[in-house]
């Protein structure tokens, strides 16, 4: 046995197994994964995630080609958008999983979790093997009856063969999943696997699994057999049909429609057939894996790469759309902008230049010394602590983003920025700022669960919820800034226009069009407005909770100790909200741009100085932190 299986393996024989069997809200599964190469657990994060970026950038991009061309409204490209839809559902529902594991300790999923990765996987595995067939009977159509295609596979068809190709995935996923459920199951399970594979599920069942393992085996064999069947006869046809046309050529451009197919249909059917009618051993666990990173993250990738990089429709419609882009809205290749930054008062650029890098400096050391004080002091290993740290992580990559080009423009003359850049520099402080404004709210939500349930702060605000939140916050700021870039692009600019701003701020930017911003602007207000209310919301609420709670306790020690745990909060709140809410969801004019570039200096370039001030000033573990560190640094000098 594995020493990293053991800590699992202690907790599965603990308890009365008796009481446990069946009670499925009590049973959980343990996905080893990979962990018996704790040395190889980053390096796999960063590979899967790049496959998976790749996997959903590829699949949402040839869903999307199809979708915009006419030219590929075909039954060919109809199939081939629901295998990409298919490959994306498929990946999404294991590849999350698989990078949580890989970067957390806690490897448990619930029974309920576990069944339900089982049957979507299923799904979408079986879908995607009738899918197959599909379009092996489209290419048979394509090529054998080129004249009567269009009336052949009409569009009822299609949907009738794509529909059925799901219907059967639900139905196949539905069997298996009942049968599975009617296994017994004891306590913690170790899975010896990164997903929720049926042949790892029942090795740890508790009960005969011969049932199961004979309906995998049959459920298997029959759809293996009936869609290779399709496809073989389709092919057997394709290939009679191909080896009789006279000219070269014509044979040629026959085999290329089907080659992205054969290829398609040659790597996904190889691994599903060693998987499931291949019996597997428990020493041939690590092949088991392999095969299955190979169908579960590697083959999704790989389907949108073979059909574009092979398929010349695919290519001309990528290259048409980019082409489009590139010369939209007047060519902004040749669009620059001029930033006046502080232009109008030259007496002031060396000590303005002084100032803020003085300030960039603290900002700098503040939130990195922060960041660094949390890693390497176990007692600030809270989820308090955690947002801290993150929220230090934006703070310094927002003011990096704004100040670096402020101080610059302080120094020389030539203030031009150029389209790119511009649009660059506002997508990351507009992501910086969506992200901290929920971070904060996240971290009011920590303040909630502290004060109001002390008892059960540590259960309620767990590693992985915490994870959760400083996720969707770096998501949500993402999804957002790419709204509001997506109604920036529609804008039209010519030639060089003069920002007046230090910054390229969204009012700066869309003032300085060519053509009517009346969307871009409300886009950015509803967006604004839905942040701040849903935010504040959050906060607001929060808090109210947190004051009752205050208020409640018979202590007025007590009462000075809760409040004093959320005041540097309640601070950086204030000095934040502020000058957002006057920047953003207060209508702008010509003559109030002094004020929007002092609001604009105010939330960044100060703001991400005074967050780490805040915190370190008014917080006693943080200060304690620090001459713990300090004391400790000295002594090894001194030794």
């Amino acid at each position: 046995m594995d020493l990293k299986t053991l800590p699992y393996m202690k907790a599965y024989n603990t308890g009365d197994e008796k009481d446990q069997e069946n009670k499925t809200s009590e049973v959980t599964f343990v996905l080893l994964g990979f962990s018996e190469y704790p040395d190889l657990q980053l390096p796999l994060f960063l590979v899967f995630l790049t496959i998976y970026t790749i996997t959903v950038l590829g699949n949402l991009g040839m869903i999307t080609l199809i979708r915009l061309n006419p030219r590929l409204h075909t039954p060919m490209y109809f199939f081939l958008s629901h295998l990409s839809f298919v490959d994306f559902c498929y990946s999404s529902v294991v590849t999350p999983k698989l990078l949580e594991n890989l970067l957390e300790e806690d490897r448990h999923i619930s029974f309920a979790g576990c069944v339900c990765q089982f049957f979507f996987a299923c799904v979408f595995v079986v879908t995607e093997t009738f899918m197959l067939a599909a379009m092996a009977y489209d290419r048979f159509v394509a090529v054998c009856n080129p004249l009567l295609y269009t009336v052949a596979m009409s569009p009822k068809l299609c949907y009738l063969m794509v529909a059925a190709s799901y219907c059967w995935g639900l139905v196949c996923s539905l069997t298996l999943t009942c049968f599975l459920v009617r296994l017994s199951f004891r306590g913690s399970n170790v899975i010896n696997n990164f997903v929720c594979e049926h042949a790892a599920i029942v090795a740890v069942a508790r009960s005969d699994p011969y049932v199961n393992q004979m309906i995998i085996l049959v459920s298997a064999t029959f759809n293996e057999i009936s869609s290779l069947v399709i496809m073989l006869t389709s092919y057997l046809f394709i290939f009679i049909t191909i080896m009789k046309m006279p000219s070269p050529g014509g044979r040629h451009k026959a085999f290329s429609t089907c080659a992205s197919h054969l290829a398609t249909i040659c790597v996904f059917h190889g691994t599903i057939l060693f998987l499931y009618c291949v019996p597997t051993t428990k020493s041939s666990w690590l092949m088991v894996r392999v095969a299955s990173v190979f169908y579960t993250v590697v083959i999704p990738m790989l389907n949108p790469l073979i059909y574009s990089l092979r398929n010349k429709d695919v290519k001309a419609t990528a290259r048409k759309l980019v082409g489009i882009k590139l010369i939209k809205n007047n060519q902004t290749a040749g669009v620059t902008f001029i930033l006046l930054g502080f232009s109008e008062y030259p007496d002031l650029q060396l000590p303005l230049f002084l100032v803020f890098l003085t300030i960039y400096t603290v900002t700098v050391l503040g939130n990195l010394g922060m960041i660094v004080l949390i890693r390497l002091s176990p007692k600030l290993h809270t989820p308090m602590y955690f947002f801290l740290s993150h929220l230090s992580f934006v703070d310094f990559c927002y003011s990096s983003i704004v100040t670096p080009k402020l101080l610059e423009l302080l120094l020389v003359e030539d203030r031009h920025i150029s389209f790119a850049g511009c649009l660059i520099q506002f997508f990351f402080a507009c992501t910086c700022v969506i992200t901290e404004t929920f971070m904060l709210a996240a971290m009011a939500y920590d303040r909630f669960v502290a004060v109001c349930n002390p008892l059960l702060y540590t259960v309620a605000m767990s590693r992985k919820l915490c994870s959760l939140l400083v996720a969707a916050s770096y998501f949500w700021g993402i999804v957002c800034t790419l709204v509001v870039v997506y109604f920036m692009l529609a804008l039209n600019f010519c030639g060089t226009k003069v920002i007046n701003n230090f910054v390229c701020e969204h009012s700066a930017v869309i003032a300085v069009s060519c053509s009517d911003s009346y969307i871009s602007q409300l886009s950015l207000v509803v967006v604004t407005t839905f942040n701040q209310i849903s935010s504040l919301g959050i906060v607001f609420t929060s808090y109210v909770f947190i004051f009752v709670t205050v208020m409640r306790m018979p202590s007025t020690q007590g009462r000075y100790k809760a409040f004093s745990t959320c005041a540097s909060h309640l601070t950086a709140i204030t000095i934040f909200h502020g000058p957002i809410l006057f920047l953003y969801c207060v209508p702008t004019t010509k003559s109030s741009w002094l004020m929007v570039k002092i609001a604009s200096i105010f939330y960044t370039v100060v703001i991400p100085m005074l967050n780490p001030l805040i915190y370190s000033l008014r917080n006693q573990d943080v200060k304690q932190a620090a001459r713990r560190l300090i004391s400790s640094q000295l002594s090894c000098q001194k030794s």
